[in-house]
């Protein structure tokens, strides 16, 4: 499978010099749980790494990886999913999952979802921000690698969590009855070819219902077991909890006249079931993790439509569920994975009704807005890998091959509520991708500088096969040849370093951003389109680091990095949208840059206690014609801070974290760009551990300030925000 190119290229580089080599590489398979161990990683690497530590995690309220990753210098995250590094929106990262590339889960977005993934579940979190061939070259904020926990000696533990939400926890909840399409539900032709009273029995067999379920949310829920011993580990984690949030949201037509004006309750409802199973097999890694998500939403809106003088009173459900198998087999030089990614969303609803501002009369049903939709999606990867040295020079292969299927059906009511499918060609695309990369690196020490350089060549054969609205096939075929060389340089004197990184990278498309498939957004009240048009993002990127290391568990840090784009990939509202039905997709700009600093410090004041903090800020310019503007999704600055105080058995965490306003969704003439407000989020844990019991509490957004997204001079949605305090007892058995 290998492109055999790739080999002949990179064994061409291999030198005859064999000699032996004074270099710092990195091993995941080295205990690298403590504060400590992780400091001494990140000092000797000759790759600038942020690296977050069990023992860090334990420290903080985050039950899931989307949490965990905000408490990283110059990392934010966006509905509490996915991750932002460096300002950089998050279809600029990539995931390696002990190692081995994972790719989005998302069907409308080239994104991990880090809430799948239980806190607890991890052994450490590198974040490599600048380029090593040994890397993937597809990023340019970071490379995201999650070690799962391995084995280490026997364990047998299990805990029990309850958490209250001020929001939501004994108070009314909403639920509305998931239904599946049968699997003898007629095809689309067959259905559409059906006369009315023939399609009314058939609509019958997933009729609608319009009145959700009342219900009150208990407590949320976490329960974990683990079992282990130095050749196994296995851990079981189930999450439920229950969220309620209000929205105030509006849109104008022109100047201030309001387009309309909505109040939005959403009720939500989560359950997800993780685990892991991790062997070791005399020289072989078995690694295993299972994940599913499942999510269940009912929004109730209230408000008016000033545009169609009409009081609005609609509900909608969302239900989706995800699961995810990612299975690892290696060794010390190789290693093979396979990942299976299924995710339906069954039952998309609106129901919608509304009736004229100055009637008297019963809202009634409106037929032309009704929605039901259900879709899969599909993903099989397998990929490979081999890594060896030879002398001074590091070199390996990687092929990773793809292979998505996308459906879904759409629906819409008639009088009578029949019926009536209105399923596009477009609502569905199929997707191979095959990644063939090899890599050689050459690393050494001379006198106090450490240097590892070297190239890394990416080849990709990308295709997306869909069909236009007129049924006409539609391949979208690429083929991307990267060379993408990089060098890192360490200067380093006793326990204070200076890095110095140069590289070339690349932002691909993904499956879903080319494919034209439109996806209709109740919540945002919006289109997701793809964009066939797309092409690559090129670019160059240099940093520069000073590390002072006084502790084994002390540091301060400051760096300083620069990134040029070409043909950066936005999401942007697209020209022609109008205010009651935008539509949201992507599109390549000219040319951006990207600039910034970041400072972290992590200190002891007293025997006890211990600061921490990281600091970033940014700026980009991206050129649209004749003026500029930020890049989309780009913060001008991160804070997070913290205080730990430790003594004997009692530990107390103070946390704080504030991420600058930022650009959700580029505008268009005559519509300004949408912006993220800046919020402040406060959270606090105390623990108390004896030799068998630990127990902890757990204040998560203390201040639960709103969200907003707002253009200049006017709020388009607010939303509350709700604290959440959590009570976790862990015994060990």
């Amino acid at each position: 499978m290998i492109n055999t190119v790739l080999y002949v290229a990179l064994l061409n580089l291999v030198p005859g010099d064999t000699s032996k080599i004074e270099q710092v590489t990195i091993n995941t398979k080295a205990k690298q749980e403590t504060i400590s161990s992780t400091i001494t990683l990140q000092k000797k690497s000759l790759v600038i790494l942020d690296i977050v530590s069990d023992e860090s995690i334990k420290k903080t309220p985050d039950a899931t990886v989307s949490g965990v990753l905000k408490r990283v210098g110059g990392t934010s995250i966006q509905n509490d999913k996915f991750v932002i590094i460096r300002g950089l929106s998050d279809r600029y990262n990539s995931l390696l999952l002990n190692g081995s590339i994972i790719n989005s889960t998302e069907p409308d977005k080239k994104s991990f979802s880090f809430d799948l993934v239980p806190s607890n579940l991890v052994g450490n979190i590198i974040i490599s921000k600048t380029a090593s061939p040994d890397l993937p070259g597809d990023f340019s904020g970071g490379v995201i690698n999650i070690t799962t926990k391995v084995p280490s000696g026997k364990i047998n533990e299990t805990s029990l969590g309850l958490g209250y939400g001020s929001l939501s926890t004994f108070n009314h909840g909403w639920k509305l009855k998931t239904i599946y399409l049968p699997t003898d539900f007629l095809p689309t032709k067959e259905f559409r070819s059906l006369p009315t009273d023939v399609r009314r029995s058939e609509s019958d067999k997933i009729k609608s219902v319009f009145k959700p379920t009342q219900t009150i949310n208990i407590p949320n829920l976490s329960l974990k077991y683990t079992l282990g011993d130095r050749n196994y580990i296995t851990n079981l984690t189930i999450r439920k909890s229950s969220n309620v949030t209000t929205s105030q949201r509006q849109d104008y037509m022109s100047g201030n006249d309001l387009m309309y004006k909505y109040v939005d309750i959403n009720y939500s409802n989560v359950i997800n079931a993780s685990g892991i199973a991790n062997f070791k097999l005399k020289s072989l890694d078995f690694k295993n993790t299972l994940n599913y998500l499942g999510e269940s939403s009912v929004v109730g809106r209230r408000g008016i439509n000033y545009d169609n003088q009409q009081l609005i009173t609609s509900t909608s459900s969302n239900h989706s569920n995800k699961f995810i198998l990612m299975s690892q087999l290696s060794d010390k030089k190789w290693g093979i994975n396979y990942n299976l990614l299924y995710r339906t969303q069954p039952d998309y609803r609106i129901n919608p009704f509304a009736k004229n501002i100055d009637s008297d009369d019963d809202s009634a049903f409106v037929w032309r807005d009704s929605y039901r939709f259900w879709s899969k999606m599909q993903e099989h990867a397998l990929g490979s890998y081999y890594n060896d040295t030879l002398g001074r020079l590091k070199y390996g292969f990687y092929e990773l091959a793809r292979f998505r299927t996308f459906d879904a059906r759409v629906f819409r009511y008639q009088p009578g509520f029949v019926l009536n499918e209105i399923t596009n060609n477009t609502d569905g695309y199929n997707a191979y991708s095959n990644l063939a990369t090899g890599y050689g690196m050459y690393s050494g020490k001379l006198n106090k500088i450490s240097y590892s350089g070297g190239v890394r060549v990416e080849n990709q054969l990308f295709r997306v096969s869909t069909f236009d609205f007129s049924g006409v096939e539609q391949n979208i075929d690429r083929l991307y040849l990267d060379v993408l060389p990089s060098i890192n340089l360490v200067y380093g004197k006793g326990n204070k370093n200076i890095r110095l990184s140069a590289s070339r990278t690349v932002a691909r498309p993904e499956f879903r951003e080319v494919a034209n498939f439109a996806y209709y957004d109740f919540v945002r009240n919006a289109q997701v389109v793809g964009n066939p048009k797309l092409v690559k993002t090129n670019i160059i990127n240099a940093d520069l680091r000073y590390e002072v290391y006084p502790s084994k568990k002390e540091l301060i840090t400051v760096s300083g990095f620069y990134k040029h784009f070409n043909n950066p990939i936005e999401q942007i509202v697209n020209n022609g949208s109008v205010p009651s039905n935008l539509i949201l997709t992507l599109d390549n700009t000219k040319q951006a840059i990207l600039y910034g600093a970041e400072l972290e410090i992590r200190k002891n004041i007293v025997k006890n206690l211990q600061f921490y903090t990281n600091l970033s800020y940014f700026k980009s310019s991206v050129t649209v014609s004749s003026w500029y503007r930020p890049l989309q999704g780009q913060s001008p600055y991160i804070i997070n801070t913290g205080l730990f105080y430790t003594k004997d058995k009692l530990s107390v965490n103070f946390l704080y974290n504030r991420i600058g306003e930022r650009i959700s969704a580029v505008g268009f003439q005559g519509y300004p760009d949408i912006y993220e407000n800046a919020r402040d989020v406060i959270d606090l844990t105390a623990q108390y551990q004896t030799k068998k019991i630990t127990i902890k509490l757990a204040v998560s957004d203390l201040l639960g300030q709103n969200s907003k997204f707002y253009q200049p001079n006017r709020t388009l949605i607010q939303t509350n925000n709700e604290t959440n305090i959590n009570l976790t007892i862990n015994y060990k058995i």
